[in-house]
Order: C-alpha cells, then sequence, then structure tokens
C-alpha cells in the first residue's frame, strides 16, 4: 500500500465520520434550537395577548354594568304587537301630550320607522301646534320622556307679530319601540 492510499484511508474515514456526526448529530440539533426557538416566540406571543385581554376585564366589566343600565333605561319602552301599526304608537302619544296640555294642533303627520336593530326601532313624524309659550313649552315636555321612548329631536318656534304671546311651534317627534 502506498502511502497515498494509506492517507486517503485515514482522513476518508474521517470525512466520512465528519459527515455521518454532521447528518446524525449536528444537523438535528440545529433544527431543534430553530423548533425551540419559535415554540418559545409564539408562547410569548401568546402571553402579551393574554396580558392584553387581562388588562381589558377591567374596560370590558364597566361596559357590561354601561350596558345593564342602559337595558333598565329601556324596560319602559312600548311593545309593538304582530299587527300594529308603528304610527298609531306615536299619535298616541302626541294625542295624549296635546289633550293634557290643550294646545290647538295644526298638523300632525307621521311619517316613517326606522329600523335601529333587531329588537328596536323608532317612528319619527312632524308635529305643528300653536298656543301660548307656557303651552309649548309644557307640550314639549310632555312629548319628552327618553324612559317610555319618547324624543323631541326638533324644535322651530315662530312668533308673529301680530300675536304677541302665540307661539308656533314645529316640532319633529320620535318614537321609540320595542319589536317582538
Amino acid at each position: 500500500m502506498s502511502s497515498r492510499e494509506e492517507i486517503l484511508k485515514k482522513w476518508g474515514g474521517a470525512a466520512i465520520i465528519l459527515l455521518v456526526s454532521l447528518e446524525f448529530v449536528v444537523f438535528p440539533w440545529l433544527d431543534w434550537v430553530e423548533r425551540s426557538k419559535t415554540e418559545i416566540l409564539n408562547a410569548r406571543t401568546f402571553a402579551a395577548k393574554q396580558r392584553n385581554v387581562a388588562s381589558q376585564y377591567a374596560d370590558i366589566e364597566s361596559k357590561l354594568a354601561e350596558l345593564k343600565e342602559q337595558t333598565t333605561l329601556y324596560a319602559g319602552l312600548p311593545i309593538l304587537e304582530k299587527n300594529q301599526d308603528p304610527a298609531l304608537l306615536w299619535l298616541e302619544v302626541v294625542d295624549a301630550a296635546v289633550a293634557r296640555v290643550e294646545a290647538t294642533v295644526n298638523n300632525k303627520v307621521p311619517q316613517r320607522a326606522v329600523v335601529i336593530n333587531d329588537d328596536y326601532s323608532a317612528f319619527t313624524g312632524r308635529l305643528s301646534a300653536v298656543g301660548e309659550y307656557n303651552r309649548i313649552l309644557n307640550l314639549l315636555n310632555e312629548l319628552e320622556n327618553i324612559s317610555e321612548g319618547n324624543r323631541v329631536r326638533q324644535v322651530s318656534l315662530y312668533q308673529q307679530r301680530a300675536r304677541q304671546g302665540y307661539v308656533t311651534a314645529n316640532i319633529e317627534f320620535v318614537r321609540v319601540y320595542r319589536t317582538k
């Protein structure tokens, strides 16, 4: 055997041992290190999200309390029966308020129903009334009762010079109700 063959066997065996150790020891260890880094990064991301949710817990509790308060506020709203016209709910409130304050109504115009969500809707309309300032202000006070779903959305007052003490009020009135 020549010296060249001996060197080749000696270094060739070492090269084979090195390649086998790289294939079965070093490369799997590097893959394991990379997987471990990814798992640690995912765990840190998950923990950060959990901390974020935990920090928002107080805010969620306050929103829940506010929602419960709103629900009790809207518990007194009228319920629209299945075959009932929402314009009648609107007209009932307007007629009752006008009768209590004894104002003169020139015009009542129920306009349209607006769906708020699956449970609530609103009906809007316009009302034109004439009377003394006190009666018109009392009419506005009678119409404005949010706990029963009544809301005066817009008011314009006009007084003619020839009729001092009397005012014409154009009122946009909204009635909120629950649907079944």
